[in-house]
């Protein structure tokens, strides 16, 4: 067996054991949830079509600057009742979570190849808490 079917195995179980990490367990749960939830899956829907079809009149030229005070206020009204959505919110709060985490996992990979200690204020196991991950 040479050394990258090695690191690829080593992938694999790593993200094996990931799947069980309440990092993991919580962001597929969220998914599940905001995937099931017709609702809020059309509203970021909407939100989506409407940034890009705004997107595509300004890059014609052809938005005047009452237009574009209405969009505004459309795309705010609608971007602050989809943060307000708890599904949504947690799916975003589970994301970032994940997201530390992963960052964490990859800081400690690339300190192992480099050699250096990971930075003491970074994403390490031992401070998980200063990157929001909680990952205890």
């Amino acid at each position: 067996m040479n050394n990258m079917t090695t690191v690829y195995d080593l992938a694999r179980n790593l993200g094996e054991e990931l799947k069980k990490t309440p990092q993991v367990e919580t962001l597929l749960a969220a998914k599940k949830a905001y995937e099931e939830s017709p609702e809020i899956a059309t509203a970021v829907e909407e939100y989506t079509k409407l940034h890009q079809e705004f997107e595509s009149k300004m890059q014609a030229g052809g938005i005047s600057a009452e237009e574009q005070k209405a969009f505004s206020e459309d795309m705010a009204k609608r971007g602050e009742e989809i943060r307000n959505n708890k599904i949504a919110s947690e799916l975003f709060a589970a994301e970032m979570n994940f997201n530390n985490f992963m960052n964490s996992i990859f800081t400690i990979v690339t300190s192992t190849l480099t050699g250096e200690e990971p930075a003491q204020n970074g994403c390490s196991p031992s401070s998980c808490a200063s990157c929001g991950g909680g990952c205890h």
